[in-house]
């Protein structure tokens, strides 16, 4: 191969370089397709450039900032382009560069390198606006991760999704990749029809006040079990939903079903708390409080039997406008609890600001503290914080005696684990807490 392909050309011969344009998946193919002959010792690349930050540019700095600072990187693009390849436009911000006569798989690595290095994360300046760039860089190789122009863009795609859900610059598209997007597409889908169907269930695990040991609460948690798979883990489907923005229904869906439930509970004076899971996405929507607030008042629920769970990671996102949400929430009456404490990234000085009730301590440091003891000096340490706000504690993972006597003695308020009990349907729960609370009026 030809290395200068992997670096920008200072010669005359790329100052004539086109730049085209495809409209959509079709057009890209149709331009890319006279390229790819194929040959069984020599690959073609397909190289997917996604730049970000552009709609932030244009909304603070005006669409002809923005196309500057576009024109630039096209600019240092065709750079790139030698005689036999093809440099595409293919929206506002995405990119196709198509490399030939690459005599090693490698060299497709190498050119994803050379892209990043020189075109990501570098300072650009037009008139009196400075930035950094921020890009998404993904590459597949023709004839050896696809045989059609069509397959080629998917495979490269599908690189490009990856990069970008996992949070890294560039990446090159492996076989892994696929089957590991199919699996997905396959679990999204049937997902997706199960929310419809209303075929998952909430199931509920107590929580304890460690002071009195009476049953304080019950976490709502939604459990899937897959025609085809059986039980998945919500460690699986949550983020899937997130992903595909299906979070919202199916947060409606557990939010009433949990509440409703709830109601009938009342009713047979069973007069405990239910603590609902939040996504950042559903927190982020602008009827997240109208939600909380109307589906309250269908199932005629009083705030203060219902906790607000939410991910302190979720919290820092639009950090000023949740803030005014859960204030909001917090003032009407509900508790607010910072889910997974310790396990996000939050300061101290966002920490005083956040308007909560109430901390839990990640089960990851509890299931281990009897064990180790940085993490029981970690359950110490939020404990020990979360008093001097005048917080309430609630630790979740509690897994043997040993665990619940230790957080008694720190002064932790409440708690959940299997020690406990379990997550269960509704009848079981029902059952459980029959058991529990005659035995403890014992």
């Amino acid at each position: 191969m030809d290395h200068t392909i992997l670096k920008p050309m200072t010669t005359s011969s790329n100052q004539g370089a086109k730049l085209k344009q495809a409209f959509d998946r079709y057009e890209l193919s149709e331009l890319i397709e006279p390229y790819l002959i194929y040959d069984d010792k020599k690959n073609s690349a397909l190289v997917l450039i996604s730049v970000h930050h552009t709609r932030q540019i244009s909304a603070h700095h005006g669409m002809e900032a923005c196309q500057e600072i576009l024109d630039i990187l096209i600019k240092q693009l065709k750079g790139f382009v030698k005689e036999n390849c093809l440099l595409v436009r293919t929206g506002k911000h995405e990119f196709a560069l198509l490399l030939q006569n690459l005599n090693n798989p490698g060299h497709c690595q190498l050119a994803l390198n050379r892209l990043e290095r020189d075109l990501n994360n570098k300072t650009l300046s037009v008139k009196s606006y400075t930035t950094k760039t921020r890009m998404t860089i993904s590459g597949a190789l023709y004839p050896r991760h696809a045989i059609t122009a069509e397959s080629l863009i998917q495979s490269s795609e599908i690189a490009q999704h990856q990069a970008e859900s996992t949070g890294v610059s560039h990446l090159m598209f492996t076989q892994v990749m696929s089957n590991r997007i199919e699996k997905q597409l396959k679990v999204e889908t049937e997902l997706d029809l199960a929310i419809q169907r209303k075929s998952l269930e909430v199931w509920y695990q107590p929580k304890i006040d460690l002071r009195t040991q009476k049953l304080y609460g019950v976490e709502a948690l939604c459990r899937w079990k897959s025609n085809h798979d059986g039980f998945v883990s919500p460690e699986i489907f949550i983020p899937i939903a997130e992903n595909s923005l299906m979070i919202k229904e199916l947060t409606e869906w557990v939010t009433n079903t949990s509440l409703r439930n709830l109601m009938e509970w009342h009713k047979l004076g069973l007069g405990i708390n239910m603590a609902i899971n939040m996504s950042g996405i559903v927190v982020d929507n602008e009827e997240f409080v109208e939600f909380i607030e109307h589906s309250c008042g269908v199932w005629g629920i009083k705030p203060k039997y219902v906790t607000i769970e939410v991910t302190e990671t979720a919290m820092m996102q639009s950090f000023e406008t949740n803030l005014d949400k859960l204030n909001h929430l917090k003032d009407r009456g509900f508790t607010i609890s910072m889910d997974d404490f310790g396990t996000g990234y939050s300061s101290l000085e966002y920490f005083k600001s956040l308007p909560v009730n109430e901390v839990k301590i990640d089960k990851s440091f509890v299931i281990n503290m009897m064990d180790n003891e940085d993490d029981r000096k970690m359950v110490s340490m939020i404990a020990g914080l979360s008093r001097g706000f005048g917080l309430k504690i609630v630790a979740e993972g509690v897994e043997n005696e040993g665990s619940l006597q230790a957080l008694k003695e720190l002064g932790v308020h409440r708690a959940q684990g299997y020690h406990i009990a379990k997550p269960m349907p509704e009848d079981e729960f029902l059952t459980w807490a029959d058991f529990y609370l005659t035995n403890l009026d014992l």
